[in-house]
């Protein structure tokens, strides 16, 4: 009788069969272990590649400028383009007339955001999540964009034009380093770990702050609409005097762009009261408005005459308290609270906080614009303060009782 061999079966009973199965799934997991970069290494690169994608967008836009002009070299374009990008970092420049400090504040928010997806980028890369190294790559990102910042300083001055260097170096490492850390902390998920550890009460203000301070934002971009639809002819003298060509107008409007947070930010020390000063001779408040000379900007055709305002414009300055509203409802709704007094506790922190938040941001448009009369321009940051807690503080309590009453059992 002829017995047939049956089939090997291969199971788990095979310990060389599976130990052979095994072995090129353990390499291909040493392989991309091996593959993935350290996140520091990945945070530097991209620092560095972030700084001189901004820095070459500003000199390659000053060399269109150039080539359409009649005048100047293609050095001084790609210095002044050089110039600009630094001057978004708060860097300012000093010339024979005198100083500019004031910053592009929308150019500024693109230089946080690269930053901010740099960060999150290096940590996905390099599959970081331990907090200390998520922090590390915040601060490699900003150490490989301060490289550049450097660079950029030194190839903008000249003996006309003096840019400061520690200034430029110290703040772009600050913006960037700040943006990617919380880039990192997205990306990684460390953000809502570090978060989840906070008393609840300290979660609820931050939520209903940041409300708060997006409706107050909202809301001063639209009386800064309004009024510029008011003042519409003082808008039409303004652009026809700058007699510009087609790029020209294109760069005016690019130019505007990049300073609406910083004409949105005017308007909101204009509605908590105190307003701002705009060189020597030209002060608005929100009742009044001394108006002098002022620089040929669309954005300053907003500035209402001199004299009182109207009284429907005077009425803008109940925003405060409609935001500190919103603030505190926000956070009581965040999660429901037990009694009256957490709400109030609750509305009245949210409030507060979200005022404390819109004055830092204030603080961002104080600056010089030019020399003489122009040196001095922002608002009146201690004033600010003294109106905005108390009234987003109330207006907080308010709603968030108002809020405990309509939900309550």
């Amino acid at each position: 009788m002829c017995l047939r061999p049956g089939p090997v079966g291969i199971g788990d009973d095979d310990p060389t069969m599976t130990d052979l199965l095994s072995r090129p799934a353990a390499s291909t997991a040493r392989t991309e272990a091996r593959a993935a970069p350290p996140a520091w290494l990945t945070g530097v690169l991209a620092g560095a590649a972030m700084a001189g994608a901004g820095v070459l967008a500003c000199m390659g836009l000053a060399v269109v400028v150039w080539l359409s002009g009649d005048g100047g070299s293609a050095t001084a374009a790609l210095r002044a383009g050089a110039t600009a990008w630094l001057l978004a970092h708060g860097s300012g420049v000093t010339v024979a007339a005198g100083t500019v400090t004031a910053a592009p504040l929308g150019l500024s928010l693109v230089v946080a955001l690269l930053a901010w997806l740099a960060g999150r980028w290096s940590v996905r890369i390099g599959g970081t999540t331990d907090y200390v190294k998520v922090a590390l790559t915040g601060a490699a990102v900003g150490g490989g964009y301060t490289v550049g910042v450097g660079g950029a300083a030194l190839l903008a001055s000249t003996s006309d034009v003096e840019v400061p260097l520690l200034r430029a170096v110290l703040l772009g490492m600050a913006l960037s380093t700040l943006a990617a850390a919380l880039g990192a902390g997205r990306g990684s998920g460390a953000d809502r770990a570090i978060l989840e550890r906070l008393p609840e009460e300290v979660r609820a203000a931050m939520y209903g702050a940041a409300g708060g301070v997006a409706a107050f934002v909202g809301l001063a971009a639209a009386t800064l609409s309004v009024s510029l639809v008011l003042h519409g002819e003082t808008l039409q003298r303004m652009l026809g005097s700058l007699n510009v060509s087609p790029l020209g107008g294109l760069l005016l409007v690019l130019g505007c762009i990049l300073v609406l947070p910083n004409a949105v930010l005017l308007t909101i020390s204009v509605i908590l009261g105190p307003g701002f000063v705009l060189g020597t001779g030209t002060s608005v408040t929100a009742t009044a408005a001394t108006v002098g000379a002022i620089p040929a900007v669309p954005w300053f055709a907003a500035v209402p005459a001199t004299g009182s305002h109207p009284a429907g414009l005077v009425a803008v300055m109940a925003i405060p308290g409609l935001c500190g509203g919103v603030a505190g409802m926000l956070a009581t709704r965040h999660r429901s609270v037990a009694s009256y007094l957490e709400a109030c506790r609750r509305g009245g922190l949210a409030g507060a906080l979200a005022a404390v938040v819109l004055v830092v941001l204030l603080a961002a448009t104080a600056a010089s614009i030019g020399p003489g009369r122009m040196a001095d321009v922002g608002p009146d940051l201690l004033a600010c303060l003294i109106v905005a807690v108390p009234a987003m503080a109330g207006g907080g309590v308010l709603a968030a009782v108002g809020f405990r009453l309509a939900v309550r059992p």
